[in-house]
Protein backbone atom coordinates (compact mmCIF):
# COMPACT_ATOMS: atom_id res chain seq x y z
CA UNK A 1 0.00 0.00 0.00
CA UNK A 2 1.22 3.41 -0.57
CA UNK A 3 1.46 5.49 2.67
CA UNK A 4 1.92 8.75 4.01
CA UNK A 5 3.37 9.10 7.82
CA UNK A 6 3.57 12.82 9.69
CA UNK A 7 5.24 12.06 13.02
CA UNK A 8 7.99 10.07 13.82
CA UNK A 9 8.76 10.39 17.63
CA UNK A 10 9.63 7.22 19.62
CA UNK A 11 6.10 5.90 18.35
CA UNK A 12 6.04 6.68 14.78
CA UNK A 13 9.35 5.73 13.92
CA UNK A 14 8.79 1.75 15.14
CA UNK A 15 5.90 2.02 13.14
CA UNK A 16 6.73 3.59 9.99
CA UNK A 17 9.91 1.19 9.91
CA UNK A 18 7.54 -2.03 10.40
CA UNK A 19 5.23 -1.04 7.46
CA UNK A 20 8.60 -0.86 5.43
CA UNK A 21 9.66 -3.78 6.40
CA UNK A 22 6.22 -5.77 5.25
CA UNK A 23 6.48 -4.13 1.98
CA UNK A 24 5.06 -0.91 2.41
CA UNK A 25 5.53 2.05 0.19
CA UNK A 26 5.95 4.79 2.83
CA UNK A 27 6.62 8.97 2.34
CA UNK A 28 7.00 10.30 5.61
CA UNK A 29 7.60 13.98 7.52
CA UNK A 30 8.66 14.66 10.62
CA UNK A 31 9.32 18.42 12.00
CA UNK A 32 12.78 17.40 13.11
CA UNK A 33 14.11 16.16 9.35
CA UNK A 34 17.14 14.28 11.10
CA UNK A 35 13.68 11.72 12.49
CA UNK A 36 13.53 11.09 8.94
CA UNK A 37 16.86 9.58 7.77
CA UNK A 38 17.07 6.32 9.67
CA UNK A 39 13.66 5.58 7.66
CA UNK A 40 14.92 6.84 4.12
CA UNK A 41 17.74 4.26 4.65
CA UNK A 42 15.05 1.70 5.14
CA UNK A 43 13.53 2.57 1.47
CA UNK A 44 11.17 5.29 2.50
CA UNK A 45 10.81 8.73 0.68
CA UNK A 46 11.25 12.17 2.71
CA UNK A 47 8.35 14.73 2.27
CA UNK A 48 9.87 18.27 2.33
CA UNK A 49 6.68 19.66 3.51
CA UNK A 50 3.49 17.97 5.52
CA UNK A 51 1.59 17.99 2.09
CA UNK A 52 3.65 15.98 -0.06
CA UNK A 53 2.69 12.75 2.10
CA UNK A 54 -1.07 13.24 0.68
CA UNK A 55 -0.02 11.27 -2.70
CA UNK A 56 -1.23 8.23 -1.12
CA UNK A 57 -3.85 5.99 -0.57
CA UNK A 58 -3.49 6.50 3.19
CA UNK A 59 -1.65 8.80 5.79
CA UNK A 60 -0.84 7.81 8.94
CA UNK A 61 -0.37 10.76 11.50
CA UNK A 62 1.44 9.66 15.13
CA UNK A 63 1.76 13.37 16.47
CA UNK A 64 2.38 14.15 19.60
CA UNK A 65 -0.38 16.07 20.88
CA UNK A 66 -3.56 18.54 20.29
CA UNK A 67 -1.28 21.17 19.73
CA UNK A 68 1.16 19.31 16.77
CA UNK A 69 -2.35 18.36 15.18
CA UNK A 70 -3.97 21.40 15.49
CA UNK A 71 -0.55 22.94 13.52
CA UNK A 72 0.37 20.83 11.25
CA UNK A 73 -3.60 18.95 9.85
CA UNK A 74 -5.85 21.95 10.84
CA UNK A 75 -4.11 25.72 10.76
CA UNK A 76 -1.79 24.65 7.77
CA UNK A 77 -4.94 23.52 5.64
CA UNK A 78 -3.64 20.12 5.63
CA UNK A 79 -7.29 18.57 6.25
CA UNK A 80 -8.07 20.97 3.29
CA UNK A 81 -6.11 19.46 1.01
CA UNK A 82 -7.15 15.51 1.17
CA UNK A 83 -8.78 14.47 -1.91
CA UNK A 84 -11.65 13.03 -1.47
CA UNK A 85 -12.27 9.64 -0.47
CA UNK A 86 -8.49 9.56 1.10
CA UNK A 87 -8.28 8.22 4.77
CA UNK A 88 -6.33 10.22 7.44
CA UNK A 89 -5.83 7.62 10.50
CA UNK A 90 -4.78 9.34 13.35
CA UNK A 91 -3.00 6.13 15.82
CA UNK A 92 -2.10 9.27 18.19
CA UNK A 93 -3.70 9.88 21.47
CA UNK A 94 -6.17 13.34 21.45
CA UNK A 95 -8.31 14.71 23.31
CA UNK A 96 -12.05 13.95 22.78
CA UNK A 97 -12.73 17.47 21.75
CA UNK A 98 -9.53 17.21 19.05
CA UNK A 99 -10.96 13.48 18.13
CA UNK A 100 -14.46 15.08 17.34
CA UNK A 101 -13.51 18.18 15.44
CA UNK A 102 -11.07 16.03 13.25
CA UNK A 103 -13.73 13.70 12.37
CA UNK A 104 -16.07 16.81 11.38
CA UNK A 105 -13.54 18.28 9.47
CA UNK A 106 -12.74 15.67 7.36
CA UNK A 107 -16.31 15.00 6.62
CA UNK A 108 -17.20 18.39 5.43
CA UNK A 109 -14.07 18.49 3.24
CA UNK A 110 -15.24 14.87 1.61
CA UNK A 111 -12.03 13.25 3.04
CA UNK A 112 -12.35 9.98 5.34
CA UNK A 113 -10.87 9.87 9.24
CA UNK A 114 -10.25 6.92 11.13
CA UNK A 115 -9.64 7.21 14.64
CA UNK A 116 -6.95 4.64 15.88
CA UNK A 117 -5.38 4.93 18.99
CA UNK A 118 -3.10 2.12 20.00
CA UNK A 119 -1.92 0.84 23.84
CA UNK A 120 2.12 0.07 23.99
CA UNK A 121 5.41 1.42 24.09
CA UNK A 122 8.06 2.26 21.36
CA UNK A 123 9.28 -1.49 21.81
CA UNK A 124 6.11 -2.56 20.93
CA UNK A 125 5.37 -0.60 18.37
CA UNK A 126 8.67 -1.50 16.55
CA UNK A 127 7.61 -5.45 16.67
CA UNK A 128 3.78 -5.16 15.58
CA UNK A 129 2.55 -6.02 18.86
CA UNK A 130 0.45 -3.38 19.77
CA UNK A 131 -3.33 -3.26 20.87
CA UNK A 132 -4.94 -1.05 18.49
CA UNK A 133 -8.67 0.55 18.86
CA UNK A 134 -9.95 1.48 15.90
CA UNK A 135 -13.50 3.60 15.20
CA UNK A 136 -14.47 5.03 11.58
CA UNK A 137 -16.37 4.46 8.76
CA UNK A 138 -17.30 0.54 7.92
CA UNK A 139 -15.10 0.51 4.41
CA UNK A 140 -12.33 2.86 5.71
CA UNK A 141 -11.70 0.45 8.61
CA UNK A 142 -11.85 -2.44 6.17
CA UNK A 143 -9.54 -0.42 4.13
CA UNK A 144 -6.85 0.05 7.32
CA UNK A 145 -7.15 -3.86 9.05
CA UNK A 146 -4.02 -5.00 6.44
CA UNK A 147 -2.25 -2.55 8.61
CA UNK A 148 -3.56 -3.05 11.99
CA UNK A 149 -2.73 -6.69 11.00
CA UNK A 150 0.53 -5.86 11.06
CA UNK A 151 1.02 -2.77 13.41
CA UNK A 152 -0.58 -4.91 16.20
CA UNK A 153 -1.42 -8.54 18.09
CA UNK A 154 -4.60 -7.42 18.11
CA UNK A 155 -7.24 -4.39 17.28
CA UNK A 156 -10.84 -3.84 18.21
CA UNK A 157 -13.48 -2.24 15.78
CA UNK A 158 -15.28 0.45 18.04
CA UNK A 159 -17.84 1.32 15.04
CA UNK A 160 -18.42 4.31 13.03
CA UNK A 161 -17.54 7.33 15.61
CA UNK A 162 -14.39 7.98 15.43
CA UNK A 163 -14.32 9.93 18.84
CA UNK A 164 -15.52 6.74 20.73
CA UNK A 165 -11.52 4.99 20.43
CA UNK A 166 -10.54 8.18 21.59
CA UNK A 167 -12.32 8.26 24.70
CA UNK A 168 -11.71 4.77 25.05
CA UNK A 169 -7.94 5.45 25.28
CA UNK A 170 -8.61 8.23 27.61
CA UNK A 171 -10.47 6.00 29.82
CA UNK A 172 -8.00 3.15 30.08
CA UNK A 173 -4.94 5.82 30.70
CA UNK A 174 -7.14 7.38 33.31
CA UNK A 175 -6.84 3.20 35.15
CA UNK A 176 -2.85 3.33 34.63
CA UNK A 177 -2.79 6.50 36.35
CA UNK A 178 -5.14 5.30 39.14
CA UNK A 179 -2.94 1.84 38.85
CA UNK A 180 0.22 3.89 39.20
CA UNK A 181 -0.88 5.81 42.31
CA UNK A 182 -1.72 3.19 43.96
CA UNK A 183 0.41 0.74 43.48
CA UNK A 184 3.16 2.94 44.39
CA UNK A 185 1.17 4.05 47.95
CA UNK A 186 0.87 0.19 48.39
CA UNK A 187 4.17 0.35 47.79
CA UNK A 188 5.44 2.75 50.18
CA UNK A 189 2.86 1.50 53.46
CA UNK A 190 4.75 -1.84 53.08
CA UNK A 191 8.06 -0.81 52.67
CA UNK A 192 8.06 1.73 55.48
CA UNK A 193 6.61 -1.31 57.64
CA UNK A 194 9.79 -3.78 56.71
CA UNK A 195 8.68 -5.57 53.80
CA UNK A 196 10.47 -5.37 50.92
CA UNK A 197 8.41 -4.13 47.93
CA UNK A 198 9.35 -6.83 45.00
CA UNK A 199 8.64 -9.59 47.49
CA UNK A 200 4.92 -7.26 47.58
CA UNK A 201 4.75 -7.30 44.14
CA UNK A 202 5.71 -11.19 43.75
CA UNK A 203 2.95 -12.03 45.96
CA UNK A 204 -0.17 -9.72 44.71
CA UNK A 205 0.82 -10.37 41.01
CA UNK A 206 0.47 -13.68 41.71
CA UNK A 207 -2.48 -13.82 42.97
CA UNK A 208 -5.66 -11.68 42.55
CA UNK A 209 -4.06 -8.64 40.67
CA UNK A 210 -2.01 -10.81 37.96
CA UNK A 211 -2.38 -8.19 35.19
CA UNK A 212 0.48 -7.08 32.99
CA UNK A 213 0.17 -3.61 33.95
CA UNK A 214 0.47 -4.44 37.87
CA UNK A 215 3.54 -6.34 36.41
CA UNK A 216 5.14 -3.77 34.40
CA UNK A 217 4.47 -0.68 36.43
CA UNK A 218 5.69 -2.40 39.67
CA UNK A 219 8.49 -3.89 38.11
CA UNK A 220 9.60 -0.11 36.74
CA UNK A 221 9.41 1.30 39.82
CA UNK A 222 11.54 -0.98 42.17
CA UNK A 223 14.16 -1.22 39.40
CA UNK A 224 14.10 2.42 37.88
CA UNK A 225 15.55 1.88 34.28
CA UNK A 226 17.39 4.74 33.31
CA UNK A 227 15.84 3.85 29.38
CA UNK A 228 12.99 6.22 29.91
CA UNK A 229 10.12 5.28 27.12
CA UNK A 230 7.03 7.62 28.43
CA UNK A 231 7.56 9.93 30.79
CA UNK A 232 5.94 10.91 34.16
CA UNK A 233 5.11 14.58 32.04
CA UNK A 234 3.54 12.56 29.33
CA UNK A 235 1.13 10.94 31.47
CA UNK A 236 0.07 14.39 33.11
CA UNK A 237 -1.15 14.83 29.84
CA UNK A 238 -3.26 11.65 30.06
CA UNK A 239 -4.80 12.59 32.89
CA UNK A 240 -5.71 15.83 31.67
CA UNK A 241 -7.22 14.60 29.03
CA UNK A 242 -9.23 12.43 31.44
CA UNK A 243 -10.53 15.80 32.89
CA UNK A 244 -11.21 17.45 29.99
CA UNK A 245 -12.96 14.42 28.68
CA UNK A 246 -15.38 14.77 31.84
CA UNK A 247 -15.73 18.41 31.88
CA UNK A 248 -17.33 17.66 28.15
CA UNK A 249 -19.57 15.30 29.05
CA UNK A 250 -20.76 15.98 32.58
CA UNK A 251 -18.97 13.27 34.44
CA UNK A 252 -16.71 13.98 37.91
CA UNK A 253 -13.40 12.21 37.67
CA UNK A 254 -12.83 13.28 41.46
CA UNK A 255 -9.63 10.59 41.15
CA UNK A 256 -7.99 11.97 38.15
CA UNK A 257 -8.19 15.62 39.81
CA UNK A 258 -6.53 14.09 42.96
CA UNK A 259 -3.84 12.40 41.21
CA UNK A 260 -3.16 15.42 38.75
CA UNK A 261 -2.12 16.85 42.14
CA UNK A 262 0.23 14.19 42.40
CA UNK A 263 1.59 14.54 39.14
CA UNK A 264 2.40 18.22 39.57
CA UNK A 265 4.05 17.68 42.89
CA UNK A 266 5.82 15.19 41.45
CA UNK A 267 6.97 17.59 38.31
CA UNK A 268 7.95 19.92 40.80
CA UNK A 269 10.89 17.31 42.76
CA UNK A 270 12.16 16.34 39.10
CA UNK A 271 10.31 13.53 37.94
CA UNK A 272 8.82 15.01 35.16
CA UNK A 273 11.40 13.11 32.66
CA UNK A 274 11.68 10.23 34.18
CA UNK A 275 9.50 7.17 33.59
CA UNK A 276 5.93 7.05 34.56
CA UNK A 277 6.13 4.66 37.24
CA UNK A 278 8.55 6.95 38.61
CA UNK A 279 5.16 8.73 40.03
CA UNK A 280 5.71 5.35 42.62
CA UNK A 281 9.00 6.66 43.50
CA UNK A 282 8.02 10.28 44.16
CA UNK A 283 5.39 8.69 46.70
CA UNK A 284 8.00 6.70 48.42
CA UNK A 285 10.31 9.82 48.73
CA UNK A 286 7.50 11.99 50.41
CA UNK A 287 6.93 8.69 52.48
CA UNK A 288 10.71 9.38 54.07
CA UNK A 289 12.06 5.83 52.01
Amino acid sequence: MKIGFIGLGQMGRGMAARLLDQGHELTVWNRTRSSCEVLHGLGAKVAIHPDHTLDAELVISMLADDTAVEAVWIASGLVDAMAAGAIHLNMASVSLRMGQRLSALHRERGSTYVSAPVFGRPQAAASGQLDIIAAGPPDAIARCAPLFEVLGKRWFDLGAEAAHANIVKIARNLMLGTLIESLGEAFALVQKSGVDPARFLEIITSTSMSAPAYKNYGRLMIDKPSDVTFTLKLGMKDIELALQAGGDTGVPLLMAALILEQHLAAIARGYGDKDWAALGNYIAETAGL
